[in-house]
């Protein structure tokens, strides 16, 4: 089999929103599962909607999913550059000249009118005017004379028909397309005829693209055909929408990538849930690591219907992938977002500490709103030991956890968990006659995470302190 080379192509118009980076997900994984080659190329040819800063915001929210590209802007290896479309017009002329030459494109003169009626949809068997049969000698004086004009693909009289992977064999009457432009009267390629040429230069393999490309994939086909080159393989993956069920898109406020990072979801998990719309790995599961990913990419498992992007799912599988990651490696990567301020924990803290609230943990950006569980301000503490005043039990069970915990070493959750029982059976209390009185000691709340971890991320001076001052509040009340 040849070498499978996929593209993902971009237009600097601003950063990636949900849509663009799970076309290049697919990508990115199908080319692994292949062990193939990854391109980024950039359709920057529509000047007036340029961002400046875009490309390099574009490539920095690749890297951040983990989608390296083996070729492109930065890795210009493979002698199949540049992969700026703006930095490719001598190829796309040289293209256009050929199939002049060949009689398969010809010079139109028509006025501008006549290319707004084909960006309307208003298919043209030749042209408003005729030009495909002009004469040769009245055509040559025209441009010599230098009347500005398009260069328009003669488009032939056949059906054209393609298969897709996701939909089979797609035909239609080749006259439904007209004869529409491949250069425009400045000289720039239209982007139907600038995608062909990068696809024939760069020799993709595989186009995998959003099924909103389907309209242009019988053009492209004919443009293919006429350069006598084969065609790739197309799979056009279902389109995403939004909760609302209209088309999820930039302008309707698809989420970008820039806001997975600042919520701190893991790019493992936004991998993971993007690969789950419109395509299964052919079994239940739904949380996949990456190796996973790529072993079962299969273009053959991409649905066609229409796929929800669903938010709170999406915050699901960041948990899942929270919860499966090694605790050190939480550790590290939740510094960014720890509220070292209002938590003044120790480097060796931070990981018991975590990992008594990880499983409520959607996203990093939560962090503190979830540590504030295990660090209860002082009008909350004093309000819980005014709580256990009422409660005749409590300064006996208090006492003997207190003098149980001391002697715990080393200082881990489930051997503080089981100092707890003990020093409950000692003084005849169980369940929430042992268990409320101290969380309410150490959280100010009768719930919440697991004991045992709580007291490990609170560490051995904090719990202690926190037993004597309850113990001592609830004795010296009358």
């Amino acid at each position: 089999m040849t070498q499978v080379r996929t593209r993902f192509a971009p237009s600097p118009t601003g950063r990636l929103h949900v849509g663009n980076l799970r076309v290049a997900v697919f990508n990115h994984l199908f080319t692994r599962r292949h062990g193939g080659r990854f391109i980024l190329r950039v359709e920057d040819t529509d000047v007036e909607r340029n961002v400046e800063g875009s490309l390099e915001g574009i490539m920095e929210d690749l890297r951040w999913a983990g989608l390296d590209w083996d070729e492109g802007p930065g890795v210009e290896e493979g002698g199949r550059g540049p992969y700026r479309q703006s930095e490719r017009g001598r190829l796309y002329r040289e293209a256009a000249h050929r199939l002049e030459a060949e009689g398969r494109a010809y010079r139109c003169f028509c006025p501008d009118e006549g290319a707004e009626r084909e960006r309307d949809g208003a298919a043209e068997i030749g042209c408003p005017g005729g030009c495909r049969f002009l004469p040769a000698t009245e055509r040559t004086g025209r441009l010599e004379a230098g009347e500005p004009s398009v260069l328009r693909f003669a488009t032939p009289d056949e059906v054209v028909s393609f298969r897709d992977e996701v939909r089979g064999v797609i035909a239609m009457s080749a006259k439904d397309l007209g004869d529409f432009i491949i250069l425009r009267a400045d000289g720039r390629p239209t982007y139907n005829f600038a995608v062909v040429v990068d696809d024939v230069g760069m020799e993709i393999t595989h186009v995998i693209r959003g099924a909103g490309h389907l309209s242009n994939t019988p053009k492209q086909v004919l443009l293919f055909d006429a350069l006598g080159v084969d065609r790739p393989i197309f799979a056009h993956l279902p389109t995403v929408l939004g909760p609302d069920r209209k088309k999820l898109s930039k302008r309707r406020g698809a989420p970008g990538v820039a806001d997975f990072r600042a919520q701190g979801v893991p790019a493992d998990a936004v991998v993971n849930y993007l690969s789950l719309l419109g395509w299964s790995p052919g079994d239940d599961r739904e949380i996949l690591t990456r190796d996973e990913l790529v072993e079962a990419m299969d273009l053959g498992r991409i649905g066609a219907s229409n796929t929800i992007f669903d938010p709170e799912k999406l915050r699901w599988v960041s948990s899942q992938h929270l919860a499966a990651m090694p605790l050190d490696e939480v550790a590290r990567v939740v510094e960014p977002y720890l509220d070292r301020t209002r938590f003044p924990l120790r480097d060796e803290q931070i990981a018991p500490a975590l990992d008594a609230i990880r499983t409520r943990l959607e996203a990093l950006g939560e962090v503190n709103e979830h540590l504030a569980i295990l660090f209860p301000t002082d009008e909350v503490l004093q309000g819980a030991r005014d709580e256990l005043r009422h409660d005749p039990g409590a300064p006996s069970v208090l006492l003997a956890v207190r003098e149980a915990l001391a002697a715990v070493d080393p200082w881990e959750a489930d051997a503080l968990a089981a100092a707890v029982r003990a020093a409950g059976k000692e003084v005849g209390a169980r369940g929430k006659a042992l268990f409320h009185p101290v969380r309410l000691a150490l959280t100010g709340d009768r719930q919440g995470p697991d004991l045992g971890k709580v007291m490990a991320g609170l560490g051995r001076k904090r719990v202690l302190m926190l037993l004597d001052e309850s113990a001592g509040w609830v004795n010296s009340q009358p």
